[in-house]
């Protein structure tokens, strides 16, 4: 007959009964126990790790700094540097009461015309340089010479023909931000590789079918990239541009606070353009992320 062995737990004991009956430990299989926490200063780790790698350790710091600029204006004071709270009310009081908002809005109408424009123009002569020798060499000496330019050296010329107007805001700003999605396109458009054109071949698809089928796709992420870009030098340049050479803008009202020595103003302004400046950057690069997902799921990010 078969010697049947009762089934016991992992960790049980049972007696031998060739030996004097003292009792044997029967080891547990693996996997089987409870598993065990890592030590506190490991799990401590951990969450700091995590915690400096994501954006709120960035904010985390921006209160800090202001924290300290609060308390170091209490303790001494100095009239050239004004406290946070003091900056929150007169940006509060201008916000509803004041200019900010509306010179701030003439800004950003004049900015969003010169962007407009400069979109299709840039990315469209990009595209065809990075696509086409004859357009390339055509152009290129002409795009690299303005280019290098600074829009500030060409902006009295800019005055001399369009006086200082909102047609001359526009022009600065189409001068400026076209150039960064000229050199943005051109490089994605020139990276599509040999194997994608060679494969446009083998379907036999025409010139057209091959840039709107094959390199735009591929250059979308590089164009995305230049008119970030140059929604950044759009920005910068709209307060230089008031300050120059403007009527009106946000530029013009830093100026104004600046040369009247109402410190509070003037730094409720420029953290308003700082704060423009992130949002409108957050937007794009969400609007980004949103267009490009499907190369993200090619390549497996």
């Amino acid at each position: 007959m078969a010697d049947l062995t009762e089934a016991r737990p992992p960790g049980a004991t049972t007696g031998d009964p060739q030996t004097t009956g003292a009792p044997t430990t029967v080891p547990p299989k693996a996997g089987t126990g409870p598993a065990e926490r890592p030590p506190a200063s490991i799990r401590f780790g951990r969450s700091l790790l995590r915690f400096l790698r994501s954006r709120v350790s960035g904010w985390t710091l921006v209160a800090l700094v202001i924290v300290v600029w609060q308390i170091s204006s209490e303790i001494h004071f100095d009239p050239t540097i004004s406290a946070p709270d003091r900056i929150a009310q007169t940006w509060l009081h201008e916000i509803t009461q004041g200019e900010l908002l509306p010179e701030l809005g003439r800004t950003l109408r004049t900015m969003a015309i010169g962007f407009a424009l400069a979109v299709p123009l840039g990315v469209g002569i990009g595209f065809l340089m990075g696509r086409s020798r004859i357009v390339w060499g055509l152009l290129e000496p002409t795009v690299e010479v303005l280019r290098l330019t600074p829009t500030t050296a060409i902006l009295p010329i800019f005055v001399l023909f369009l006086g200082i107007g909102e047609s001359m805001k526009i022009a600065v700003f189409l001068a400026a931000g076209i150039f960064p999605m000229i050199i943005n396109s051109y490089a994605g458009a020139r990276g599509v590789s040999k194997v994608l054109n060679e494969t446009a071949q083998t379907y036999r698809l025409t010139w057209w079918q091959t840039q709107r089928e094959i390199a735009l796709p591929y250059a979308t992420p590089f164009i995305l990239v230049g008119m970030r870009q140059s929604l950044g030098i759009s920005l910068v340049l709209a307060v230089v541009v008031g300050m120059l050479a403007g009527n009106d803008g946000i530029g013009l009202y830093i100026l104004n606070a600046q040369q009247t020595f109402n410190i509070n103003q003037l730094l409720a302004a420029v953290v308003t353009v700082a704060f423009v400046g992130y949002v409108l950057n957050s937007i794009f690069l969400l609007a980004e992320r949103r267009t490009t997902r499907w190369r993200r799921v090619a390549i497996g990010e």
